[in-house]
């Protein structure tokens, strides 16, 4: 009954959540967007991430629940050989290209003006998805940018815990006769779902990225992997706008 309870209250959270999110963002892209608008909004973003956390803290304390079914365990590969090579390639291969995102970024003025006139050209086009990523979720200034770090922090250890620990271990507690496939599909459409104020295209797009990390999550047989992948993603935004390079151009 617990499992059940558990599962179907973070169910209707995010479901509220991701309706709430829609509303929100809707209005924010109407409205100027400056530093202290983008701050507060990282700022809700992080303590509402972090509040069904310590929830769910208290759940594992208290209940049957070990951090070990919901994915803080060691590193295993118990699958097939060759799907585990295959995608563990995959996310060195993901996790090197945010990587040179970043080192690009810091390195080559060239790299910046490039990401710059980019992000301009989105912000002033007509795309749903392109205006949330490049008016909401790229932060422009050093102080935006120290925030969209809690942030990044934030959804990488929130969302994997909870997308990816405790979604697949609880629908999975609740149908033990589903495979462990269908299970994945739920909790990466429940996933996807939860970021449907980034559009339709946001939508897929975020779908597709934990279809992804939930492999990785499966063949690890652990969260530390995902983790770290879905931090980088995140923090990654971070290195795509330069306000020097803007101010040179003034």
């Amino acid at each position: 009954m617990l499992y059940i309870i558990l599962l179907t209250s973070l169910v209707i959270l995010f479901t509220f959540g991701a309706i709430a999110g829609v509303k929100q963002t809707k209005r924010m892209l109407k409205s100027e967007m400056d530093e202290k608008s983008r701050i507060q909004h990282y700022a809700t973003i992080t303590f509402s991430m972090w509040v069904p956390i310590i929830a769910l803290f208290f759940v594992i304390i208290f209940s049957d629940i070990t951090p070990a079914d919901v994915g803080f365990s060691p590193l295993s590969f118990d699958l097939n050989i060759a799907v585990t090579i295959t995608v563990l390639v995959a996310a060195l291969i993901f996790i090197l290209y945010c990587l040179y995102r970043i080192i690009a970024f810091l390195v080559s003025a060239n790299h910046r003006r490039h990401r710059n006139i980019i992000l301009e050209q989105k912000a002033s086009g007509k795309d749903y998805y392109d205006l949330v990523d490049s008016r909401l979720m790229t932060p422009k200034t050093k102080n935006e940018k120290r925030w969209w770090l809690g942030v990044s922090l934030t959804t990488g250890i929130c969302e994997e815990i909870i997308f990816r620990g405790f979604f697949i271990f609880l629908i999975s507690q609740i149908f033990p006769n589903m495979s462990i496939y269908f299970v994945l599909v739920i909790a990466v459409v429940l996933f996807g779902l939860g970021h449907f104020y980034q559009g339709i295209k946001g939508l897929i797009l975020t779908t597709l990225m934990g279809a992804f990390l939930a492999s990785v999550y499966i063949v690890s047989g652990s969260l530390i992997i995902v983790i770290a992948m879905h931090f980088l993603t995140n923090f990654a935004n971070a290195f795509e706008y330069s306000s020097d390079i803007a101010h040179l151009k003034e």
